[in-house]
């Protein structure tokens, strides 16, 4: 029942694709799909699953499974190209979100009304935008995870590293003293004046310029560019230095500063040029004298994922690398992991003042040339958020404390909160010579510290974001603003839920919610019996069918919520799958009699038990289950079976993708595991009726082509699948027919009458016969993949392999009944 769960939540979304996407995605869709499976092996109950999909961030200490489970949200189309507008891409993204909750949970087609009110709709074009509401105050956020190993292995870190600390204070008990008088030593830093530039218009990569004045860079990211940002500054002050600060964002990868797949910025060189207010167009460059930083990387070649294939020796390092003139060398924030992924600055002095009594016109120049050839796989090092400040001071340096830290000194010693004492306590500590030794081992401790990977995820924002009703559905028609709220029709939010995304997620599994658990059992319904009790599970409303048996549709969802065996547990997935399994309406027989056929020709009143063809998936594990393939491992990283390369390129595909084909066992874990593109399905899943992964999916259709049979008669792995059992059956007990009789029963889960037995016998004498003769090539059916008993001939062994595929192929395998 997990997989059965998983499968109907992730087909419910679909993964993520762009070409800027390659090298994340595969992370992410591990992550969500191992929180689906998580969360069924906590037996989280459904309306627990929900709230936690919806706004699992926003519960109280939200656990890592629970941010994670936000990823639900974040299954949307992603646009980074050259031309898009992030901003539009984002709200195509929210009104996916709205679909796929408004199909999947709420069982209502509330897309129809993101243009306009129809009129024989009760949910209006205000009720949409309402909803809309509820969840466009959320940051499209991107954070760091790690596997549960690596929990365990940074838990023992931490423990380490508190162990440490809690031994100094001991050891020196006068440490609250000697901290205090260290922090009223600390040198005042200069006044820094923000300066917001004009953003650079050159294309390609978006900035936004934000209300405290940084510049946050979106969509499209070049793997070389040089930006210019220019700022009027009128007060006629000198300048004598520029502070760079490289700030996180919770949009960026990792949350930041920069645009890589690690969160991390390059920068190649920093330019300035400057001239006087009063005279347009007059400018010359500065020289800048000297450049410290608060953070740098120890000196190391740039990583091979970032390879130009200019075959140029490129390398990162310290902030003087950012003003050597070099296109070669690049400032690395990059010390390692758990520390890399915060503010950071670096301090520019100027050889001579910027000086103009009306005042300066000044260019930052930003070269970040450390990408690598192909921007399709983000192989960027491109600054993310930034800010630029100026001063007139003399000595100005990159401040040595922590942005966090320094705010905490700010602060002052009132209020301060022991997290925030701890983050004084290690900065102090690092200053005193006698602790040196403890402070060398704390140092070692982080060298050990896991490499995470990046999630995307949900954070909810804390200033909030005004949300327009949009005319005709048009981003650029905004009109009226829009309080959150719930559609006026649907019951009301409960009495003091606050509405926003939790209050949402806690109504759509509020037991008055008349539609959520109806649209829960009707597509578990479907999933078992082929169709729903009603057949539009995407549209419970007045345009939708009808429930065949309205009654039971209701006591199903009472049930489920509020189960009559008080033993059970409330919205539990188990107890409600053994419900329907138990069931006399299930354990029917499938067999269909003139009698039933003329009474209930579709089985619409459940005259019979069902007769399905297995989902796509389903077809590919129970091939890989019968010949004793199937890897049974749960979780971990997507898998990636054979496909003709040539889907990987254009113009198959938009732009080339990578493909790295698993190997071994791997290859042959369940169809759940198995990777999807967005615009590019795994053929042998596409044959069976699996949908593509653009729109959400709740209902699939099934058909029958010829293309299924040469796909079960000829695809890589199903060839894998036929030679396994073929050798199963090659290796078993007894003569040949009870060998056929073995294969059989575990193809079809019944014994053959003789009728068939006789033809299976003939077959394999056939083949037997075909691959004997001296022109026949039986290694070429045999393979690798299959251990045949060694004093059987090479004939005969493929004999049972072509016999394996007729069993493979049988409609009976493949059908559910």
């Amino acid at each position: 029942y997990g997989e059965r769960w998983g499968r109907l939540w992730l087909d419910a979304a679909r993964y993520a694709d762009s070409d800027g996407f390659e090298k994340d995605k595969p992370r992410f869709v591990t992550f969500y799909r191992d929180y689906v499976i998580n969360a069924h092996n906590r037996n989280v109950p459904f309306n627990q699953f929900i709230v936690e999909q919806i706004a699992g961030d926003m519960l109280p200490k939200p656990t890592q499974d629970q941010i994670a489970a936000t990823g639900f949200l974040r299954n949307s189309m992603i646009n980074e190209e050259g031309g898009v507008d992030p901003e539009q891409f984002r709200m195509e993204a929210m009104f996916d979100r709205l679909d796929t909750v408004g199909k999947s949970v709420l069982g209502l087609t509330v897309g129809c009304a993101q243009c306009h009110t129809h009129k024989y709709d009760p949910f209006t074009h205000t009720d949409y935008y309402r909803l809309f509401a509820l969840l466009n105050n959320a940051h499209e956020a991107s954070v760091t995870v790690y596997t549960p190993a690596q929990q365990v292995v940074r838990q023992e870190l931490f423990r380490k590293a508190a162990a440490i600390r809690a031994d100094l204070k001991h050891r020196h008990p006068d440490w609250p003293e000697r901290l205090a008088a260290w922090e009223k030593s600390l040198p005042p830093e200069p006044a820094w004046t923000i300066v917001k530039p004009e953003l650079d218009t050159s294309g390609g990569q978006k900035h936004t310029l934000l209300t405290d004045g940084s510049i946050l860079a979106g969509g499209y990211a070049p793997t070389k560019h040089t930006t210019n940002f220019t700022v009027t500054i009128p007060d006629g002050k000198p300048i004598t230095a520029i502070r760079l600060e490289l700030l996180t964002d919770p949009t960026l990868p990792h949350g930041g500063p920069g645009r890589s797949v690690t969160g991390l910025p390059a920068l190649t060189e920093f330019k300035l040029s400057a001239g006087p207010a009063d005279k347009p167009g007059v400018t010359k460059d500065v020289k800048i004298a000297s450049a410290t930083a608060d953070a740098s990387a120890a000196e190391h070649p740039l990583q091979p994922e970032y390879d130009d294939k200019t075959k140029r020796k490129r390398i990162l390092g310290g902030i003087e690398f950012a003003i050597d003139g070099k296109d070669e060398t690049a400032w690395s924030i990059d010390v390692g992991p758990g520390r890399r992924n915060v503010p950071r600055k670096a301090v520019f002095v100027l050889d001579k003042p910027i000086h103009f009594a009306k005042g300066a016109v000044v260019t930052f120049k930003l070269t970040q040339n450390h990408g690598g050839w192909n921007s399709d796989d983000n192989q960027t090092h491109n600054l993310g958020r930034f800010r630029f400040a100026v001063t007139s001071g003399e000595g100005a340096k990159a401040d040595p404390l922590p942005t966090s830290v320094r705010a905490i000194v700010t602060k002052g010693p009132q209020g301060r909160t022991p997290t925030e004492l701890e983050q004084l306590f290690d900065e102090w500590r690092m200053t005193v010579p006698e602790f040196r030794d403890a402070n060398f081992d704390l140092e070692s401790l982080w060298k050990d510290h896991p490499e995470g990977v990046s999630q995307l995820t949900l954070t909810e924002m804390a200033d909030g974001r005004t949300t327009k009703l949009l005319k005709r559905g048009d981003q650029t028609k905004p009109g009226d603003a829009m309080k959150p709220g719930v559609p006026g029709f649907l019951n009301a939010l409960p009495a003091g839920v606050p509405a926003d995304r939790l209050g949402f997620a806690r109504w759509l599994v509020d037991p008055a919610s008349p539609t959520t658990a109806r649209a829960a059992v009707n597509r578990i319904w479907q999933a078992y019996f082929g169709r729903g009790l009603s057949q539009t599970p995407e549209d419970f409303g007045t345009q939708g069918d009808a429930p065949s048996h309205p009654e039971l549709l209701d006591w199903l969802a009472v049930e489920f919520m509020a189960p009559s065996n008080k033993s059970a547990t409330s919205w539990s997935m188990k107890a409600f799958h053994k419900l329907i399994v138990t069931s006399k309406t299930y354990q029917q027989s499938s067999v269909v009699t003139p009698d039933l056929l003329s009474k209930d020709a579709a089985n619409t009143w459940l005259a019979r038990g069902a007769r399905v063809r297995i989902d796509g998936e389903l077809v590919r594990d129970n091939a890989l289950a019968v010949s004793g393939l199937l890897n049974a491992k749960v979780g971990g990283d997507s898998v990636y079976p054979p496909i003709p390369m040539f889907l990987m390129q254009p113009p198959a595909s938009y732009g080339p993708k990578s493909w790295p084909e698993s190997k071994g066992a791997e290859r042959y874990r369940r169809s759940v595991y198995v990777f999807r593109f967005r615009s590019i399905l795994y053929p042998a899943l596409q044959a069976f009726d699996v949908p593509n992964g653009d729109i959400a999916c709740v209902k699939r259709t099934r058909s029958n082509t010829p293309m299924q049979a040469l796909v079960g008669l000829n695809e890589p792995l199903f060839q894998d699948a036929a030679r396994g059992l073929g050798s199963r059956m090659a290796a078993g007990d007894g003569d040949d027919a009870a060998k056929l009789t073995h294969g059989f029963r575990l193809c079809v889960s019944r014994l053959p009458n003789a009728d068939e037995l006789a033809a299976l016998t003939k077959v394999l004498a056939q083949q037997r016969t075909r691959f004997s003769a001296d022109e026949a090539k039986p290694k070429l059916i045999l393979g690798t993949t299959a251990e045949f008993p060694k004093s059987m001939k090479d004939a005969v062994a493929a004999a049972w392999v072509a016999v394996a595929r007729v069993l493979l192929n049988l409609d009976e395998t493949i059908t559910k009944e």
